[in-house]
């Protein structure tokens, strides 16, 4: 009883010190939250209590989403994206158009996108800290999530990255997105 007693105790204790050098740890936090049911999250309502922090998130990602099913990359672009060089560098207008092609290659035209739908994930990835707000957005051959990327600084007004992916099984709250899909 001794020997496993001491193995589990050096196993809790290791893992810990071991996550807290690899800077590509990703550390979901509890606060995580989304509309819908564990049975079906793509269903629109009002912000809960919890998620109310992040109601300037949501507002973004829907801006985001009318531009983009307009094309209007360059609005995306000039208006949407963080100042941030090393942001501006990377979604790039180029960039925005490249990935919208690819999309709707794959899955056809954007659809529809619930304005009230909403899932918020704060994480930590690489000693930085963000929110990403999860929209599910229909195209014509399938069900996409898109992932907005933003800095946790409270205010959420600018996007720091994006992302489109496939929409996974339905997962229960705070494990809404993973960086391993």
């Amino acid at each position: 009883m001794k020997t496993y007693t001491s193995i589990l105790l050096t196993i809790l204790f290791s893992v810990p010190l071991l996550l807290a050098g690899c800077d590509d740890v990703v550390e979901t936090f509890d606060n995580s939250s989304r509309s819908g049911t564990v049975a079906n999250d793509d269903v629109e309502a009002p912000l809960s209590d919890k998620a109310k922090q992040y109601e300037n998130a949501l507002k973004l990602s829907n801006e985001f989403l009318a531009l983009w099913q307009k094309k209007d990359f360059q609005t995306i672009y000039d208006t949407l994206i963080d100042p941030d060089p090393k942001v501006k560098s990377v979604l790039t207008v180029e960039k925005l158009r490249e990935i919208s092609d690819n999309v709707a290659q794959q899955y056809g035209e954007l659809v529809e996108y619930k304005p009230m739908q909403w899932a918020f994930e704060p994480k930590r990835a690489k000693k930085e800290y963000f929110l990403f707000s999860i929209k599910s957005v229909k195209h014509e051959k399938g069900q996409l999530n898109y992932l907005f990327q933003f800095f946790l600084d409270g205010e959420y007004k600018k996007l720091a990255g994006f992302y489109v992916r496939k929409k996974p099984a339905l997962r229960a709250p705070g494990q809404i997105h993973s960086n391993k899909q």
